[in-house]
């Protein structure tokens, strides 16, 4: 009975992680297609003509990111609040970059490419050595990590701070590209918005299939 109930255990295991890994590669599918949509509704969204704006700050913010077929969609009344949903859009903002940087910095190593030589030569660690996903960070040695998180913190809060009175996202001090025409403008930051929504579900996706499957995307998608 003890060997029946360990192979019924077994079974509904396998079965349970299998549930998991097809959802997590419909998870997939559906990322891929919010890219798609995500660029084609950006690159295709209709432009107003007629104005001109050199302040980015012009522009209001709650039309940024409204795409088809949703329009607007804040079911709760969350952007009454001015000052909240400011704060929100440059967390967005901010978060969706670092997103769409996760997502090549995970497939890039997948695919081959590496830095040459070594990250440590004293710990004897080459870059290549490194592999991707949250894996990569038991190859880093602590020191490297301390690094990489003092880095982080210095362009947070002082390269790429948000300073009052500059629209949500520019941070660039004044090398920053600021179009001067307010339909590219607008045409700009949606693609980037939208990209960089689609970037954070991307690279949830993939962190979640490896801790589940023990493969990256790039091996996962070579079996099929």
């Amino acid at each position: 009975k003890t060997k029946k109930l360990l192979i019924y255990s077994f079974v509904l295991l396998k079965s349970f992680l299998g549930i998991i890994e097809i959802a997590l590669l419909l998870l997939d599918w559906c990322v891929f297609v919010q890219i798609c949509y995500a660029s084609y509704s950006a690159a295709f969204a209709p432009a107003n003509e007629g104005r001109s704006s050199t302040a980015l700050s012009a522009i209001d913010q709650k039309t940024i990111g409204v795409v088809r077929p949703t329009g607007l969609f804040d079911p709760l009344g969350m952007m009454a609040d001015e000052e909240a949903f400011e704060r929100r859009r440059i967390s967005e903002i901010k978060h969706g970059r670092i997103a769409m940087m996760a997502v090549i910095g995970n497939i890039a190593p997948q695919l081959g490419f590496h830095f040459p030589g070594y990250l440590s030569t004293s710990a004897d660690v080459k870059f290549e050595d490194v592999g991707y996903g949250l894996q990569a960070l038991s190859k880093i040695p602590l020191f490297g990590v301390a690094q990489i998180v003092l880095f982080a913190g210095i362009m947070e809060t002082v390269q790429w701070a948000q300073k009052p009175g500059m629209a949500p996202g520019d941070v660039g001090g004044e090398d920053w590209i600021r179009y001067e025409d307010e339909a590219t403008k607008i045409n700009k930051l949606n693609i980037e918005l939208n990209n960089g929504r689609a970037a954070m579900m991307g690279i949830t996706g993939l962190m979640m299939q490896e801790q589940v499957t023990g493969m990256g995307i790039v091996e996962q998608m070579s079996k099929w």
